[in-house]
């Protein structure tokens, strides 16, 4: 399998086994299969869960429900592997402004939020840009749960040499930095796209300066 593209974004192509995928992620992949019947599995991440199709390129048997390729325990697609196509790599630059977003919340009280603030619709927490500025987001998760944060307006690009997004998933207690161009005026929601976490409170603005 050969990722080409991610979240529409070309990437040099790599091979790899299989993909980690956030809610709001895309890819594009290439496939090369044999004749017979093969499984595609998705398997949900720290639950006993999984959905399975088919895909028939020829006569053959179909596999028993319980197999599960080997390749899902495989080479993963890695933000750190993959590289943007030359074409829509942000030019190096030093950021004019960095907003370090800390992921916050749990489980038990469900009190999801950045910066420890829930989102408050009536004075939203904004993390301030002007048009023209390079712009460093630091998404930092201190939680113990994989949070797939979105920029909306934007798409960055990753640890400043990795793959142009608009929607990254931050493990728990890592840190990813998304470098954008700020050339969109408005006010911009930023937030997990696990709608349950950002409805309860893990979302803040990216707000323009006139």
């Amino acid at each position: 399998m050969t990722v080409t593209h991610t979240d529409g974004y070309p990437v040099v192509p790599h091979r790899v086994d299989a993909l980690l995928i956030g809610m709001g992620e895309r890819y594009d992949v290439q496939v090369r299969l044999g004749d017979g019947v093969f499984p595609l599995t998705a398997e949900a991440v720290g639950k006993n869960a999984t959905a399975r199709a088919l895909i028939r390129t020829a006569s053959g048997t179909a596999p028993g429900m319980g197999l599960r390729p080997t390749e899902l325990r495989g080479q993963l697609a890695r933000y750190r592997k993959l590289r943007p196509a030359a074409a829509v790599a942000l030019p190096a630059a030093t950021p004019d402004v960095t907003h370090r977003l800390v992921l916050t919340g749990g489980m038990t009280r469900y009190d999801w939020g950045i910066n420890g603030q829930p989102y408050d619709q009536n004075d939203p927490q904004r993390f301030l840009v002007r048009q023209g500025q390079r712009v460093r987001v630091v998404f930092s998760n201190a939680t113990t749960m994989y949070h797939p944060m979105h920029i909306h307006g934007h798409t960055f690009q990753i640890n400043t040499t990795g793959p142009r997004k608009d929607t990254v998933i931050v493990l728990p207690g890592q840190e990813v930095t998304c470098d954008l161009e700020a050339d969109n005026p408005g006010q911009w929601m930023t937030h997990c796209h696990n709608i349950y976490h950002a409805e309860s409170g893990m979302m803040a603005l990216l707000g323009y300066q006139a």
